[in-house]
């Protein structure tokens, strides 16, 4: 199993042109086509707005639309001046619209997807990555805005939970984890849980019959929660990426995720790959 097309969202952040440079090294270390994508929201003005009622009210969706248009451009350039050279090995998918909508459809063309943070505060083609997480079919690889180190070529984190997702995660993580130094499979747990040596022990054979070296560790959960345990074990290793599952659930416009997931998202100082 490898990656042939990977996906990665571009917007006109600051932290694009990091994402967007870790996409194409990853696409050239993997003989990988590289889909970029980005989808600009329209701002439209309430329709009560005295500046824009009657008359001019479309004029103004005029001049949105037109402010749309340019940060969708904006982003293409940006794009175009990251690629480079691999500009015959790439692609451009954009178009007005809702980012996290245009993401989750064209992750069909990709087996992997590539995300940045959340922004924190409102960026033109901007996507949470929660929204994504949760919608589409693929795994999600969050890149921070300045990751500590490249997720291929260091040690990488297995987080171990038995359940469907951390399945997934690992199976869906492995054409990275094939480029990592070395696999820690971790599992954090309080204590009480049964035998979860013989778990880690499992999945780190199962890594191993795939030509992965992999190691096997348990930790008993200490101060600051799963999700600092779980950074900390990854940079007492000098790890470049952790893997783990991706847990929440749906509700009406928006999708909640769980704490370990919310957490690793925020604050991770390298890589995670997640997959729900």
């Amino acid at each position: 199993m490898t990656y042939k097309t990977l996906l990665v969202a571009v917007d006109c952040g600051s932290d694009s042109d990091t994402r967007v440079s870790l996409a194409c090294d990853l696409a050239s270390g993997m003989d990988a086509h590289l889909i970029g994508a980005c989808a600009v929201s329209l701002s439209i003005p309430p329709m009560d707005d005295p500046y824009t009622g009657g008359a001019m009210v479309g004029e103004a969706l005029t001049l949105f639309r037109d402010l749309a248009e340019a940060d969708l451009r904006a982003a293409l350039t940006r794009f175009h001046t990251s690629v480079g050279g691999r500009r015959n090995q790439t692609e451009w998918r954009g178009r007005l619209g809702l980012p996290a909508d245009l993401i989750v459809h064209e992750a069909r063309a990709a087996d992997l997807v590539i995300l940045g943070r959340r922004p924190a505060k409102a960026v033109a083609g901007g996507v949470d990555p929660a929204d994504v997480l949760m919608a589409a079919g693929r795994p999600v690889l969050v890149v921070p805005p300045q990751p500590e180190r490249d997720p291929t070529g260091w040690p990488a984190v297995l987080a171990w939970k038995d359940s469907r997702e951390a399945q997934r995660a690992a199976a869906a993580a492995l054409p990275l984890l094939r480029h990592a130094s070395m696999v820690h499979v971790v599992e954090i747990h309080d204590g009480d849980a049964e035998a979860p040596a013989a778990r880690t022990a499992d999945v780190a054979a199962w890594l191993g019959r795939h030509g992965i070296a992999a190691e096997a560790h348990t930790r008993v959960t200490g101060t600051g929660g799963v999700a600092r345990n779980i950074q900390d074990f990854a940079a007492d290793r000098g790890a470049g990426l952790i893997v783990a599952g991706g847990y929440g659930h749906a509700r009406l416009r928006e999708w909640a995720l769980g704490g370990v997931t919310h957490e690793l998202l925020a604050s991770s100082s390298v890589c995670v790959l997640l997959s729900h």
